[in-house]
């Protein structure tokens, strides 16, 4: 139970208790005043006159709605502006700068602008400046990301993708096919979006492919919302029990336990690390190397992974994935072999 706060407690910190109580309030409705004159032990008249001074003086803009309870006619407050969770300026700074990874994504064109209402919201509940530092901090920090060409082109489409899963209306895109290097028309369900290192994939149903297909949202050239052609989200599909056992956003359906051995020099990262939620460490051995197996489909993905390690890891089984990496090997010896 929260300690009731003193009656001499300042007026300045009783409107911040007030603005901090109608914002923890306002998803559930609100808050009224005989909860606030409880509170904050003031009298009725006292805390109309602060609500007032909030909405007035400190430009917070405050709306009344009235409900009946139990057949009576409550008034409850609350903040026009939406609802922003409690933070700390400390959590706050770590929000704010996690808004900088989106930098170059298809997120990016609304990054700005979601910057600029974090930080005047959290100045609006009276968060020094100073405290936040974020213009300090942000000047300090280098964040290694592969940016898109045309990140505000991209965030268009994945915004009207995004509309048509909230909505389930069909999309008609046209998409380039990499290994083909052809463009393609496919007329889409939406089921999902997934991220994978800042890349967003459209997890859709195909009309033309009958199937389930991903389709890499910066690949798509051109997206035509067909919104008066509505569809039924599947009921027995579940994004994530329908990704669960992938390497990465390739569902082959094909499960393979793979068995890799880890040298020495990366055996601490890879402890340390989950890759994967089906990731297991078998052995560790006196040398310090140790072996991990992980159960997953979509092995073509896991390859240009094991290739990142270069000699650190040695693929142990299957057999056949050791075949193929050996013969990736080659073909990458081949291309660099002096004429």
């Amino acid at each position: 139970m929260g300690t009731r706060p003193k009656k001499d407690a300042s007026k300045g910190l009783r409107l911040n208790m007030i603005v901090d109580n109608l914002n923890k309030k306002t998803p559930y409705g609100g808050v009224t005043v005989k909860e606030l004159v409880d509170k904050y032990a003031v009298s009725e008249r006292q805390i109309h006159r602060d609500l007032n001074t909030i909405q007035n003086e400190l430009r917070v803009p405050i709306i009344k709605n009235e409900r009946l309870l139990g057949g009576d006619k409550h008034t409850f407050y609350c903040l026009e502006t939406g609802y922003l969770p409690s933070l700390s300026p400390e959590k706050a700074t770590v929000l704010f700068l996690s808004l900088l990874q989106q930098k170059g994504s298809a997120l990016a064109g609304q990054l700005n602008e979601l910057k600029g209402v974090l930080v005047s919201t959290l100045f609006k509940y009276h968060y020094n400046p100073t405290e936040l530092a974020v213009e300090k901090l942000q000047n300090r920090i280098h964040l290694v990301e592969e940016d898109l060409a045309e990140p505000a082109k991209v965030g268009d489409i994945f915004a009207k993708l995004v509309a048509a899963l909230k909505d389930c209306y069909q999309v008609k895109i046209r998409y380039f096919v990499a290994y083909s290097r052809e463009e393609t028309e496919r007329l889409v369900k939406p089921y999902g979006l997934i991220c994978k290192r800042q890349n967003w994939y459209l997890v859709a149903f195909c009309l033309n492919r009958q199937d389930i297909w991903v389709f890499r949202v910066d690949q798509i050239i051109d997206a035509l919302p067909y919104t008066k052609e509505k569809f039924e989200y599947p009921e027995d599909f579940k994004l994530k029990d329908y990704m669960a056992q992938s390497w990465g956003v390739i569902n082959d359906g094909e499960l393979c336990r793979v068995k890799l051995k880890f040298s020495p020099n990366v055996a601490f990262r890879v402890r340390n690390i989950i890759y994967h939620p089906s990731q297991t460490v078998d052995e560790e051995l006196a040398d310090g190397s140790i072996i991990v197996s992980f159960n997953v489909c979509g092995i073509k993905e896991m390859k240009t992974w094991i290739v990142q390690w270069g000699s650190s890891v040695e693929v142990i089984e299957p057999y056949w994935l050791r075949e193929d990496m050996y013969k990736l090997a080659e073909d990458i010896l081949k291309m660099y072999k002096a004429e």
